[in-house]
């Protein structure tokens, strides 16, 4: 595994704080009649459990492993599903001990969602900014997901109580995303942009760029 001891200290930082928050709610400021929106912690304390496991895939050698072969794919998809196995229990357990059942089926349900985030900006920004859209995905929902009387939208589903079915098939579908996108070739983005701009791509064979945009040559 990449990085296997800053995924077991991450999670047993995120499991401290799972701990103290329970299944207690906090308030955040919203785009309500209100001006702010009360929501169970569990909305929150899955993030970083899930930007652990889909950062821990990064390397220091990913350049050499941007290569999707069937074995690196095998690799990762054991890595991730460990990781989030070993997220899983400890955030359900301490979830259910502090706080209820209930919370800890939300827990767990936001987990799903939040790691699918996190492998897909894993994909499209690098594995080191896992946690971009899965942060970026809170605080949408946050801000904007409850209305004025405190009742959440349908699409908000880190709101949704543990038995609303839709919140699961979405929290299933963006992990099942999630998953597909470790078959894809890293950084999308990045290639897009070369071929948007492909005065902007880097050439390993030539040199650097000198003034007035003259690429000089490399010296041997």
């Amino acid at each position: 595994m990449h990085h296997l001891p800053q995924l077991l200290i991450g999670c047993a930082a995120a499991t401290v704080v799972a701990c103290w928050a329970g299944s207690s709610d906090i308030v955040l400021p919203a785009a309500n009649s209100r001006g702010w929106s009360e929501m169970a912690s569990t909305t929150a304390t899955p993030i970083p459990f899930a930007a652990f496991a889909a950062g821990s895939l990064h390397s220091s050698m990913a350049s050499l492993e941007q290569a999707a072969t069937r074995r690196l794919i095998r690799a990762e998809l054991l890595h991730t599903a460990t990781s989030l196995l070993l997220a899983a229990v400890l955030l359900g357990t301490a979830t259910a001990i502090t706080g209820s059942p209930g919370g800890a089926a939300e827990a767990i349900r936001n987990l799903m969602l939040y790691a699918g985030l996190a492998l897909v900006s894993g994909r499209v920004f690098g594995r080191a900014s896992s946690w971009v859209l899965p942060v970026a995905g809170f605080i949408i929902v946050a801000f904007w997901g409850a209305d004025g009387a405190g009742h959440p939208h349908s699409w908000a589903w880190q709101f949704q109580v543990y038995d609303n079915a839709m919140s699961w098939i979405a929290a299933t579908s963006w992990l099942v995303a999630g998953v597909g996108a470790l078959a894809l070739p890293p950084r999308p983005l990045a290639l897009l942009t070369s071929r948007i701009h492909p005065h902007h791509r880097i050439d390993a064979k030539a040199g650097p760029v000198g003034p007035g945009g003259v690429r000089q040559a490399r010296r041997s």
